[in-house]
């Protein structure tokens, strides 16, 4: 009963201005070959070598302690140990025409302002994409953003690595886990085809870069609410429709209708109109401020979301109004709300359901800032964070592109 090793891609600061090597575990190379990149440095240990035969190919989920698996490789056969040097990789890459949408492996990293030696690590005898979302985690997460019914969550004993890019899952170990785990691979119900090769064109719609992107501030909460508020403010039909079919509060703004940011006690967005306060805290890639258990007291700890449910409430009560709490989240940002005093009182909403109920909007074709906030919100309507993901395999189409021009 050979090893299962977790590879952990798309991880680490060698992926700013370089295209990560762990690119090529999920495409078929042009002869017809699995070829894969073992994390960090596509180095396999004297230890492990022969000890290996399953590998899951795995990312890490935003905002989540889990792993999200992207993919399996069965039948490994090793290459680094004939091929540890650079010199033996690019004579081997050679040799049997490894290329990918008809560019030699060696080229496609060429470029990379740090060189590695090595590119390929193993081959597999075929690597299959999941049938259906997977997860991997230490204790078990809610999944109350996951669109999709048919998930599957292998929840283990032993931590999963910090800092590694690769684990070791042994049935000497941890036989649970380990049991756990090669269940997971060998049903054949949680797995689709076999992953396709590179198309020569680079087969990839180029994602539209909007003023977000370009000043870096994407996941930068701030920016987001300071945008919300204004369209907010600009559209007030639009919050009303918002109101009812995503809040789900009757809303209609009268003439007092007005937002706040920040300055109601630092609350991202307070809207206030002669009826009704409105709260939304809006969370990318962070919690809530402020501790959540107290182990002298044995108590939970005032956090943003208490703090804002105070101040709000007694607005409300001094100005005779009605107060909604919600929490705006990305999809892949999941916050467990009863972990927080006064969480219940809060409804989460997600960036998903903003996108969707402007898709279509007439609005988008008059106001081109509007439309490239839809556009911007996009990377935050997915399951998990996949910014590296998304980059990577846009500079990989890229450099196959250009190549094939030349």
């Amino acid at each position: 009963m050979k090893d299962i090793v977790l590879n952990r891609m798309y991880n680490g600061d060698y992926l700013q201005g370089n295209l990560g090597h762990e690119i090529i575990n999920l495409y078929r190379s042009d002869n017809g070959q699995c070829y894969l990149y073992l994390q960090a440095l596509g180095e396999i240990a004297s230890t492990r070598i022969g000890t290996v035969d399953s590998m899951l190919l795995v990312r890490t989920v935003e905002g989540r302690k889990m792993l999200e698996i992207l993919g399996k490789a069965e039948g490994l056969e090793e290459i680094y140990p004939l091929c540890r040097s650079g010199e033996a990789q690019k004579k081997y890459i050679k040799e049997n025409n490894i290329t990918y949408g008809g560019v030699l492996l060696n080229d496609i990293f060429a470029d990379n302002t740090m060189q590695q030696d090595v590119c390929i690590s193993y081959k597999a005898a075929r690597v299959l994409r999941p049938a259906r979302k997977m997860y991997i985690t230490t204790e078990k997460v809610k999944q109350e953003n996951t669109a999709e019914k048919d998930t599957v969550t292998v929840v283990l004993n032993q931590a999963l690595a910090k800092s590694s890019l690769k684990q070791y899952i042994s049935v000497d170990n941890d036989a649970e886990d380990y049991n756990a785990l090669r269940e997971l691979i060998d049903n054949p119900q949680n797995w689709s085809g076999e992953i396709e090769p590179v198309p020569h064109d680079g087969g990839h719609k180029d994602r539209q870069v909007t003023m977000f992107d370009i000043c870096g501030i994407n996941d930068y909460e701030l920016a987001w609410s300071n945008a919300f508020a204004y369209f907010m403010g600009k559209y007030p039909a639009l919050v009303r429709e918002f109101a009812q079919r995503v809040l789900g509060i009757n809303y209609s703004p009268t003439p007092e209708f007005h937002i706040v940011r920040e300055s109601e006690n630092n609350i991202d967005l307070f809207i206030e109109d002669r009826d009704r306060i409105i709260v939304i805290e809006n969370k990318i890639k962070f919690h809530i401020n402020g501790l959540i258990f107290n182990r002298k007291s044995q108590e939970l700890e005032q956090t943003q979301l208490e703090k804002y449910f105070d101040h709000a409430s007694k607005a409300a009560v001094d100005r005779n109004k009605k107060v909604s709490f919600y929490l705006l989240l990305p999809n892949y940002n999941d916050i467990d709300l009863s972990n927080y005093k006064k969480g219940d009182a809060y409804k989460k909403i997600y960036y998903k359901q903003v996108y969707d109920f402007l898709s279509g909007r007439k609005e988008l074709d008059s106001d081109p800032h509007l439309k490239e906030f839809h556009t911007a919100m996009k990377p935050h309507t997915s399951e998990h964070s996949n910014d590296l993901y998304e980059v990577m395999k846009q500079r990989f189409y890229d450099i196959v592109r250009r190549h094939n021009k030349q």
